[in-house]
Protein backbone atom coordinates (compact mmCIF):
# COMPACT_ATOMS: atom_id res chain seq x y z
CA UNK A 1 0.00 0.00 0.00
CA UNK A 2 1.01 3.75 -0.44
CA UNK A 3 1.87 6.27 1.60
CA UNK A 4 -0.36 9.40 1.98
CA UNK A 5 0.61 11.79 -0.39
CA UNK A 6 -0.49 14.97 0.96
CA UNK A 7 -1.63 15.75 4.96
CA UNK A 8 -3.55 19.22 5.63
CA UNK A 9 -2.12 20.62 8.45
CA UNK A 10 -4.23 23.45 9.64
CA UNK A 11 -5.65 25.63 9.93
CA UNK A 12 -9.00 24.98 11.96
CA UNK A 13 -12.30 27.27 11.13
CA UNK A 14 -10.37 28.24 7.97
CA UNK A 15 -12.26 26.11 5.56
CA UNK A 16 -10.72 22.15 6.48
CA UNK A 17 -14.34 21.06 6.48
CA UNK A 18 -15.43 22.42 3.02
CA UNK A 19 -11.59 21.62 1.86
CA UNK A 20 -12.37 18.33 2.67
CA UNK A 21 -16.46 17.93 0.96
CA UNK A 22 -14.66 19.36 -1.74
CA UNK A 23 -11.40 17.30 -2.92
CA UNK A 24 -14.09 14.26 -1.23
CA UNK A 25 -16.55 14.48 -4.44
CA UNK A 26 -13.30 14.76 -7.12
CA UNK A 27 -13.20 11.93 -8.16
CA UNK A 28 -9.14 11.29 -8.20
CA UNK A 29 -9.11 12.21 -4.61
CA UNK A 30 -9.98 9.28 -1.61
CA UNK A 31 -10.60 11.06 1.50
CA UNK A 32 -10.62 7.74 4.58
CA UNK A 33 -13.97 8.02 6.66
CA UNK A 34 -11.99 9.46 9.30
CA UNK A 35 -10.49 12.76 8.53
CA UNK A 36 -8.06 13.23 11.32
CA UNK A 37 -6.31 10.52 12.43
CA UNK A 38 -4.91 10.44 15.35
CA UNK A 39 -1.48 8.98 14.07
CA UNK A 40 -0.02 12.10 13.58
CA UNK A 41 -1.33 14.19 16.80
CA UNK A 42 1.33 14.99 19.84
CA UNK A 43 -0.64 13.52 22.37
CA UNK A 44 -1.16 9.92 21.27
CA UNK A 45 2.11 9.65 19.66
CA UNK A 46 2.55 6.29 21.55
CA UNK A 47 -1.05 5.19 21.39
CA UNK A 48 -0.97 4.86 17.69
CA UNK A 49 0.86 2.65 15.18
CA UNK A 50 1.40 2.62 11.79
CA UNK A 51 -1.34 -0.33 11.19
CA UNK A 52 -3.71 1.40 12.52
CA UNK A 53 -3.24 4.37 10.32
CA UNK A 54 -2.92 2.42 7.21
CA UNK A 55 -6.65 0.39 7.69
CA UNK A 56 -7.87 3.86 6.52
CA UNK A 57 -6.85 3.52 3.01
CA UNK A 58 -7.43 0.34 1.79
CA UNK A 59 -10.71 1.74 -0.10
CA UNK A 60 -8.42 3.86 -2.03
CA UNK A 61 -7.65 1.05 -4.20
CA UNK A 62 -10.97 -0.94 -3.86
CA UNK A 63 -12.22 -1.72 -7.12
CA UNK A 64 -15.81 -1.64 -4.91
CA UNK A 65 -15.39 2.11 -4.10
CA UNK A 66 -16.68 5.02 -6.04
CA UNK A 67 -13.37 5.06 -8.15
CA UNK A 68 -10.34 2.91 -8.54
CA UNK A 69 -7.95 5.71 -6.87
CA UNK A 70 -3.97 5.22 -8.31
CA UNK A 71 -2.79 7.00 -5.52
CA UNK A 72 -3.61 7.38 -1.92
CA UNK A 73 -4.60 10.96 -1.03
CA UNK A 74 -5.57 11.63 2.27
CA UNK A 75 -7.07 14.85 4.23
CA UNK A 76 -6.16 15.55 7.51
CA UNK A 77 -7.08 18.34 9.87
CA UNK A 78 -5.01 20.24 12.85
CA UNK A 79 -5.12 19.00 16.49
CA UNK A 80 -1.33 19.68 18.09
CA UNK A 81 0.27 17.34 14.97
CA UNK A 82 3.68 16.38 15.42
CA UNK A 83 5.44 17.75 11.99
CA UNK A 84 8.12 15.60 13.11
CA UNK A 85 6.08 12.38 13.53
CA UNK A 86 4.30 13.10 9.66
CA UNK A 87 7.93 13.62 8.13
CA UNK A 88 9.03 10.02 9.63
CA UNK A 89 5.23 8.37 8.64
CA UNK A 90 5.49 10.38 5.34
CA UNK A 91 8.84 11.86 3.96
CA UNK A 92 7.45 12.61 0.62
CA UNK A 93 4.04 13.94 1.36
CA UNK A 94 2.68 17.90 0.08
CA UNK A 95 1.57 19.24 3.44
CA UNK A 96 -1.08 21.96 2.68
CA UNK A 97 -2.14 24.94 5.04
CA UNK A 98 -5.46 26.98 4.27
CA UNK A 99 -4.99 30.18 7.01
CA UNK A 100 -7.34 32.70 8.00
CA UNK A 101 -6.50 36.67 8.80
CA UNK A 102 -5.21 35.18 12.59
CA UNK A 103 -7.10 38.41 14.31
CA UNK A 104 -10.62 37.03 12.95
CA UNK A 105 -9.85 33.45 13.59
CA UNK A 106 -8.46 34.21 17.39
CA UNK A 107 -12.01 35.79 17.59
CA UNK A 108 -13.81 33.28 15.94
CA UNK A 109 -12.18 30.69 17.49
CA UNK A 110 -13.06 32.14 20.89
CA UNK A 111 -16.66 32.20 20.28
CA UNK A 112 -16.69 28.94 18.91
CA UNK A 113 -15.05 26.77 22.07
CA UNK A 114 -17.55 29.22 24.04
CA UNK A 115 -20.33 28.00 22.15
CA UNK A 116 -19.29 24.55 22.42
CA UNK A 117 -18.95 24.95 26.58
CA UNK A 118 -15.27 24.39 25.89
CA UNK A 119 -14.51 28.52 27.28
CA UNK A 120 -14.44 29.00 30.64
CA UNK A 121 -15.07 33.00 30.71
CA UNK A 122 -17.24 34.82 28.87
CA UNK A 123 -15.45 37.07 26.59
CA UNK A 124 -12.50 37.20 24.22
CA UNK A 125 -11.05 40.35 26.07
CA UNK A 126 -10.78 37.93 29.46
CA UNK A 127 -9.27 35.26 27.30
CA UNK A 128 -6.78 37.21 26.03
CA UNK A 129 -5.65 38.87 29.53
CA UNK A 130 -5.52 35.44 31.05
CA UNK A 131 -3.36 34.50 27.87
CA UNK A 132 -0.48 37.74 28.07
CA UNK A 133 -1.02 38.07 31.88
CA UNK A 134 0.20 33.66 31.86
CA UNK A 135 -2.74 32.93 33.54
CA UNK A 136 -2.88 30.57 30.45
CA UNK A 137 -0.47 28.21 28.56
CA UNK A 138 -0.38 26.54 25.83
CA UNK A 139 1.59 23.77 28.13
CA UNK A 140 -1.68 23.53 30.45
CA UNK A 141 -4.25 24.38 28.37
CA UNK A 142 -5.69 23.93 24.70
CA UNK A 143 -7.79 28.21 25.18
CA UNK A 144 -4.65 30.25 24.17
CA UNK A 145 -6.01 31.68 21.05
CA UNK A 146 -3.27 33.85 20.44
CA UNK A 147 -0.31 31.09 20.27
CA UNK A 148 -3.13 29.21 18.47
CA UNK A 149 -2.72 31.89 15.47
CA UNK A 150 1.28 32.38 15.68
CA UNK A 151 2.07 31.06 12.53
CA UNK A 152 5.32 31.66 12.30
CA UNK A 153 5.97 29.30 15.29
CA UNK A 154 3.48 26.53 13.54
CA UNK A 155 4.63 27.19 9.86
CA UNK A 156 8.55 26.78 11.40
CA UNK A 157 7.87 23.66 12.81
CA UNK A 158 6.93 22.14 9.92
CA UNK A 159 9.61 23.61 7.50
CA UNK A 160 12.38 22.61 9.51
CA UNK A 161 10.91 18.95 8.21
CA UNK A 162 9.68 19.58 4.67
CA UNK A 163 11.09 21.95 2.14
CA UNK A 164 9.15 24.79 1.07
CA UNK A 165 8.58 23.28 -2.33
CA UNK A 166 6.81 20.68 -0.53
CA UNK A 167 4.42 23.03 1.18
CA UNK A 168 1.37 25.21 -0.31
CA UNK A 169 -0.20 28.10 1.80
CA UNK A 170 -3.80 28.76 0.98
CA UNK A 171 -4.91 32.01 2.29
CA UNK A 172 -8.78 31.47 3.45
CA UNK A 173 -10.54 35.18 2.68
CA UNK A 174 -9.01 34.73 -1.35
CA UNK A 175 -10.54 30.78 -2.04
CA UNK A 176 -13.59 31.62 -0.59
CA UNK A 177 -14.06 35.03 -2.11
CA UNK A 178 -17.73 35.09 -3.29
CA UNK A 179 -16.90 36.87 -6.54
CA UNK A 180 -13.53 35.10 -7.33
CA UNK A 181 -13.35 31.73 -5.84
CA UNK A 182 -10.40 30.03 -6.68
CA UNK A 183 -8.69 26.77 -6.42
CA UNK A 184 -6.32 26.47 -8.95
CA UNK A 185 -3.01 26.70 -6.77
CA UNK A 186 -4.89 23.34 -4.71
CA UNK A 187 -4.93 21.38 -8.27
CA UNK A 188 -1.85 22.25 -9.58
CA UNK A 189 -0.53 21.15 -6.23
CA UNK A 190 -2.28 17.97 -6.30
CA UNK A 191 -1.40 17.44 -10.06
CA UNK A 192 -5.07 17.61 -11.12
CA UNK A 193 -7.47 19.51 -13.85
CA UNK A 194 -7.73 23.36 -13.86
CA UNK A 195 -11.29 24.08 -12.38
CA UNK A 196 -11.96 20.31 -11.81
CA UNK A 197 -12.28 21.17 -8.05
CA UNK A 198 -15.40 23.76 -8.60
CA UNK A 199 -17.16 21.04 -11.21
CA UNK A 200 -20.12 19.24 -9.96
CA UNK A 201 -18.88 15.73 -10.43
CA UNK A 202 -22.29 14.54 -9.35
CA UNK A 203 -25.64 15.95 -9.42
CA UNK A 204 -26.09 16.14 -5.22
CA UNK A 205 -22.84 17.99 -4.45
CA UNK A 206 -22.32 21.76 -5.57
CA UNK A 207 -18.52 22.87 -4.33
CA UNK A 208 -19.25 26.17 -4.43
CA UNK A 209 -22.28 26.39 -2.42
CA UNK A 210 -19.62 24.75 0.00
CA UNK A 211 -17.29 27.84 -0.39
CA UNK A 212 -20.57 30.27 -0.51
CA UNK A 213 -21.65 29.10 2.92
CA UNK A 214 -18.75 29.41 4.31
CA UNK A 215 -18.72 33.51 4.54
CA UNK A 216 -22.49 33.72 5.17
CA UNK A 217 -22.09 33.83 9.25
CA UNK A 218 -18.73 35.41 9.85
CA UNK A 219 -18.12 37.64 11.84
CA UNK A 220 -21.03 38.95 11.91
CA UNK A 221 -22.73 36.31 14.18
CA UNK A 222 -20.61 37.61 16.86
CA UNK A 223 -19.70 40.69 19.04
CA UNK A 224 -18.00 43.04 17.44
CA UNK A 225 -14.67 43.53 18.71
CA UNK A 226 -13.60 46.65 20.07
CA UNK A 227 -11.21 49.14 18.21
CA UNK A 228 -8.58 49.16 21.08
CA UNK A 229 -8.72 45.00 21.06
CA UNK A 230 -8.15 44.50 17.45
CA UNK A 231 -5.77 47.14 17.56
CA UNK A 232 -4.06 45.23 20.04
CA UNK A 233 -4.05 42.15 18.13
CA UNK A 234 -3.19 43.42 15.09
CA UNK A 235 0.01 44.46 16.56
CA UNK A 236 0.87 41.07 18.41
CA UNK A 237 0.18 39.33 14.58
CA UNK A 238 1.80 41.77 12.43
CA UNK A 239 5.10 39.49 12.85
CA UNK A 240 3.17 36.44 11.56
CA UNK A 241 1.13 38.61 9.07
CA UNK A 242 4.36 39.68 7.70
CA UNK A 243 6.08 36.12 8.15
CA UNK A 244 3.26 34.23 5.70
CA UNK A 245 3.55 37.21 3.11
CA UNK A 246 7.36 36.63 3.20
CA UNK A 247 6.46 33.08 2.21
CA UNK A 248 4.26 33.78 -0.16
CA UNK A 249 6.71 36.35 -1.62
CA UNK A 250 3.08 38.54 -2.08
CA UNK A 251 1.21 41.19 -0.06
CA UNK A 252 -2.18 39.55 1.47
CA UNK A 253 -4.58 42.21 0.48
CA UNK A 254 -7.65 40.54 2.46
CA UNK A 255 -5.78 40.48 5.71
CA UNK A 256 -5.97 44.53 6.03
CA UNK A 257 -9.64 44.84 6.47
CA UNK A 258 -11.11 43.27 9.17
Amino acid sequence: MKQPDFIIGGATRSGIGALSHILDHHPQVFIPHLKEHRFFHQNDLTQHKIESCKVDFEDAVNPNNKTQISKNRVLHGEKEFDPERAAQGCPNAKIIFTLRNPVERAYVQFYHALADKKETVRTFEHAMEAELSGLRSPDTTGRCWIYKNQYQTHLDQWLSHYSRENILILIYEEWTDRRNSNLGPLEDFLGLEIDSLLDNHDGNFDPKAQIESLREDYPKKYPALSDATKEQLEDIFSVDKTYVSNLLGRDIPTWNRF
